[in-house]
């Protein structure tokens, strides 16, 4: 081995390629025994190719099946054309698994997944179909066969309670609405059925012919009962009206779906798979034929080049040998200038290890090994004095400084490490100590050190920062607040409450959250066209004697803020006016706030906090943001009982 390091670098190299031709000579004459069996391996493709088939002709099959299905149950949606399809469906999703892992040529794996897509986009928007299919159902049982029925039977008795009365003109208009009424539920019947416009247009005049009885209805008639059943009856055909629209807005949605989805992706799915299995018959065909020529012209092929290798190998070995030895020299003389500091002559160090194995040489590798040996020790040396002062800068220690000796422009290295470790170690501390200051919530930090350069963008932002973040914090607070609070009382006011229970978390949540002492919700009633103020529910709140819970229009603060609209804030209040109530006794509040809530520009209520502090402008800016929302529950709940008043007495 020693003999063969020793030797010149052009013998060595010129003996290496000749090695290696013999090599690429030995491994060319293996490949020529090789392709013997490459042509048996081919023609094993052909067998991949006939299952390549078999799952196109399935495709094609079951997306025939999947469509006809979907059509029958959309025809007359019998649930076992529903469970069919569901079967064909998911048996074509586990064939495309299966032509997943089988099919693996580009030109039909891109076929299968745009199979998988349309196959994936039939199957959503069939059960969109589906949805809408099952929503028409349920708006068919639950609303149209329920009020239609309900409002012929209401116009039924109607009609005979005029008659019996002897109010014929009533008669005659409670039966020109029922049959409007049944003329309506027969064209709505056919254009479910037909799908034709024209049932539209004559359903939407069937129900104008009702209306114009209703509104002859509402002239002529003057019993209270008679009137109500009329109202009863027209409710009930308005929201027959409604259910029929949402069905004709789901029908055309269904139809939109079939005509422009199902109708298209159906076809195409079916296209793609017939293309796919014509593909895989021409690839048969084509592989059958080529195979053959494919092995005997590749077998020429390799021997032209490897007869061409083996010129060109020589060549280059004799070019090599011949040019490689001057550029060693070069690199010998640059690596010595390495060694005494001349940077313009730096090139990369090669691996430790690597040096070692080439200093045991005599030959130019060997010089070469020993160079870099010199030149690594000192840039070891150097390299790990850098990384030391480098990683005290990472870990926050400026105090580290250079140790290692450095030579020739490594100097201004030294120097410019030493300089940027006191500068940085400036900035810090001065960083550190604005930092703790905002830390702290001081908002007159200020930055001490000199910063030079780009370090004076640092200072400004610091300061930037310190005025920022005070008016940033108060600001977000008050918004966090307001936000809250309004989230707060949503959740207290939803559901269905009725208006005690709901008046009482109102004014439970308003006291708290306001942190006042007390709370009392009054409401509007109105009484024989007479309006008065009652409250109706409080928190901690003492009733005075001689102090009234019903107040009238004008009357009182809560009386005045009805009349006016506005909200009135008292301070100083009499000891006799209101009283806290709690475990330690009984005490006064010290200022008042009065204000209403309303409804479409309608007082329906009024809000009286009490508090010991003065009432602050953001408590009023989420009192004002609130109060639309009481006025809105206040008026659902007294809706919904109003209602079942109604319904109750029908």
């Amino acid at each position: 081995m020693n003999f063969f390091n020793n030797l010149n670098v052009g013998i060595k190299i010129f003996s290496g390629f000749l090695i290696i031709l013999v090599l690429m000579g030995l491994v060319g004459g293996l490949a020529i025994f090789q392709f013997s069996q490459i042509k048996y391996t081919i023609t094993n493709l052909t067998d991949n190719l006939a299952k390549d088939q078999h799952l196109s002709d399935q495709m094609v099959a079951k997306i025939l099946l999947t469509r006809f299905y979907a059509n029958k149950y959309i025809g007359n949606n019998k649930a076992e054309d529903l469970a069919r399809f569901n079967e064909e469906f998911s048996y074509f999703e586990e064939l495309l698994s299966e032509a997943s892992v089988e099919i693996t040529k580009g030109e039909r794996v891109k076929m299968l997944t745009d199979i998988k897509v349309g196959v994936k986009n039939y199957g959503e928007n069939f059960e969109r179909v589906n949805q809408l299919i099952d929503k028409r159902n349920e708006v068919l049982s639950k609303v149209l066969n329920i009020q239609g029925p309900s409002a012929e039977k209401k116009l039924e008795q109607l009609r005979e309670s005029a008659f019996k009365a002897d109010d014929t003109i009533a008669a005659f208009y409670a039966g020109n609405a029922q049959r409007a009424l049944l003329l309506m539920r027969l064209d709505a019947f056919k254009y479910l059925k037909e799908g034709v416009k024209k049932w539209l247009d004559k359903f939407e005049k069937r129900y104008q012919e009702a209306q114009e009885a209703f509104q002859k209805l509402d002239q002529e008639l003057q019993d209270p009962t008679r009137r109500q059943l009329a109202k009863i009856a027209q409710v009930a055909i308005d929201k027959y009206r409604q259910g029929f629209i949402s069905l004709q807005t789901d029908y055309n949605k269904q139809n939109q779906i079939i005509e422009t989805q199902l109708n298209v992706i159906g076809p195409q799915v079916r296209k793609t798979a017939s293309k796919m299995s014509d593909s895989v018959s021409i690839d048969f065909d084509n592989t059958n034929q080529q195979t053959h020529f494919l092995v005997d012209q590749t077998r020429w092929q390799l021997l032209i080049t490897m007869v061409i290798a083996l010129l060109i190998g020589i060549s280059l070995g004799l070019f090599i040998s011949s040019s490689i030895t001057n550029p060693l020299k070069a690199v010998i003389d640059m690596s010595n200038k390495m060694a005494i500091g001349d940077m313009k002559q730096m090139i990369d160090v090669q691996n430790r290890s690597k040096i070692n194995q080439l200093m045991v040489r005599q030959d130019e590798i060997g010089n070469i090994g020993r160079a870099y040996n010199k030149l690594s020790n000192y840039f070891s040396a150097m390299i790990d004095d850098i990384v030391l002062v480098s990683q005290g800068l990472k870990t926050g220690d400026l105090r580290v400084v250079p140790q290692a000796e450095y030579k020739g422009d490594f100097i201004k290295i030294k120097n410019s490490l030493e300089n940027a470790s006191t500068n940085l170690q400036l900035v810090v501390e001065d960083i550190v100590q604005v930092s703790e200051g905002l830390a702290e919530g001081s908002k007159n930090v200020v930055a001490k050190a000199e910063y030079l350069g780009d370090f004076a963008k640092i200072k400004n932002a610091l300061e930037t920062a310190a005025t920022k973040l005070s008016d940033a914090t108060a600001q977000n607070k008050i918004q966090n607040w307001l936000k809250t609070g309004q989230t707060q009382l949503n959740e207290q006011i939803r559901g269905e409450q009725d208006v005690v229970t709901l008046a009482k978390n109102i004014i439970t949540f308003l006291t708290n959250y306001l942190e006042a002492q007390v709370g009392v919700f009054y409401i509007l009633e109105t009484l024989e066209q007479e309006v008065s103020i009652k409250l109706l529910s409080s928190y901690a709140y003492t009733q005075r004697k001689g102090t009234s819970n019903e107040f009238k229009v004008g009357e009182g603060l809560v009386g005045q803020v009805v009349l006016e609209k506005e909200r009135i804030i008292v301070s100083d209040i009499p000891e006799d006016y209101i009283n806290v109530q709690s475990g330690l006794g009984e005490s006064v509040p010290q200022n008042l706030l009065v204000m209403p809530f309303l409804y479409e520009n309608t007082v329906k209520g009024v809000i009286e906090i009490g508090s010991f502090q003065p009432i602050t402008d953001i408590q009023l800016e989420l009192l004002e943001q609130i109060m639309p929302n009481i006025g809105i529950a206040i008026n659902t709940a007294e809706s919904r009982t109003k209602m079942q008043s109604l319904l109750q007495k029908d």
